[in-house]
């Protein structure tokens, strides 16, 4: 059995180099994982470019890291017996909680461990945890991750794919965003503006909740990524560079707007103006999109006079994560279609081009990560 895994730890911004870090002596209810596969998302970007994770670029402390939070795995080592890990087994594949929870806070008393506030390190998230912090394997870029006894696992069946299931946390903040958050229910009409990874879970995440008419938004560049849209369920896309989305939408509605419009695109603020211009009064918004600046044509006004309900949503609670892992489990959805790229982790840097649309004939949407050193490669 090997001794240390091999991480690819950022030891600054873009700045990335391969370590061999010791393996842990395991305590009561912890566990090994052996990593099959980790999921890309914007926030790997971001934290690639040195600010990730809602740090200041500043901080200096955030080094060295193991990046990579959307870990899939398999458990090659337990340690002694604990009742919250009863009926795990060595050989369980199993996908990992990013967020570490105390269980005791307020957000963890309502079921929100991403608003943890009672561990001992802050972000208490895997992929932001830096390395001085033991044990160290906090990340899924890595070929092993250390399971905390407080972590929440999801097991998944030996015949899922581990790359499908990687699938399962982008899907469980369509879940948590359009569903849990937004209210989207029996008969909705949603507006979700952007169509990434997590603006098609939220397509999904909508149809399945029995929504009425769901729309999803792209720039010309985002065709695959539109044509997904309505695989996924979508009854109408939009490039909001070549029509005029505001008018085509509303009138979808019959000129009633929208009950909910889900904002996932980054840094843009056109799509916010136009969501609240789209939802009908007593709409809700829900912001994903992190901007990274503030919005200097905010209506104010607007949102007072519909009377919107405006609010912020960020990462997924325990119980849209199980709900995830249980529709990928399910296969009633073509999500399988949503992966377009594989990279082994030496590829990295090219990896996250890819995602960001650097690379524009690879025509990305969702990229995965596995520990191994082989040429990138389309799935």
């Amino acid at each position: 059995m090997a001794t240390s895994a091999t991480a690819l730890v950022q030891t600054g911004p873009r700045a990335v180099e391969f370590q061999e870090i010791p393996l842990p002596k395991l305590e009561a209810g912890a566990a090994l994982l052996r990593v099959e596969a980790n999921g890309i998302c914007a926030s790997d970007l971001d934290a690639f470019a040195g600010h990730g994770g809602g740090m200041d670029p500043s901080y200096k402390e955030q080094y060295p890291r193991i990046n990579g939070h959307e870990i899939v795995g398999v458990i090659e080592e337990l340690g002694p017996p604990s009742a919250d890990r009863a009926g795990l087994k060595v050989g369980d594949r199993v996908a990992v909680n990013p967020w570490l929870a105390c269980g005791s806070c307020p957000g963890c008393r309502r079921g929100d461990p991403q608003f943890c506030t009672g561990m001992d390190f802050r972000p208490s998230c895997y992929g932001f945890i830096p390395t001085w912090v033991g044990p160290s394997l906090w990340g899924g870029y890595s070929t092993h991750v250390y399971i905390h006894p407080r972590t929440i696992l999801y097991p998944f069946p030996q015949e899922i794919d581990p790359l499908d299931a990687a699938l399962w946390n982008p899907l469980s903040n369509g879940i948590q965003w359009a569903v849990l958050d937004a209210g989207v229910r029996l008969g909705s009409r949603v507006a979700i503006l952007g169509s990434g990874q997590r603006g098609l879970a939220s397509v999904a995440a909508a149809k399945a909740a029995g929504a009425g008419l769901v729309v999803s938004t792209g720039l010309t560049s985002d065709r695959h990524k539109l044509d997904m849209a309505l695989r996924l369920g979508a009854d109408a896309v939009f490039d909001v560079q070549t029509s005029d989305f505001v008018s085509e939408a509303r009138a979808l509605t019959g000129g009633q707007g929208f009950d909910v419009v889900i904002d996932t695109t980054p840094g843009a603020e056109q799509p916010v103006l136009d969501g609240i211009d789209i939802l009908r009064t007593g709409g809700t918004f829900a912001s994903a999109g992190i901007k990274g600046h503030t919005l200097g044509r905010f209506p104010i006004d607007l949102i007072t006079v519909k009377g919107i309900r405006m609010i912020g949503v960020l990462g997924s609670s325990h119980q849209a994560m199980q709900m995830a892992a249980d529709l990928v489990i399910s296969r009633t959805l073509p999500l399988g279609e949503l992966r377009t790229h594989v990279f082994g982790f030496d590829e990295f840097p090219r990896a996250l081009e890819v995602l960001e649309g650097k690379i524009p004939e690879e025509q990305a949407i969702n990229v995965v990560v596995t520990p191994t050193f082989t040429e990138s490669s389309s799935a």
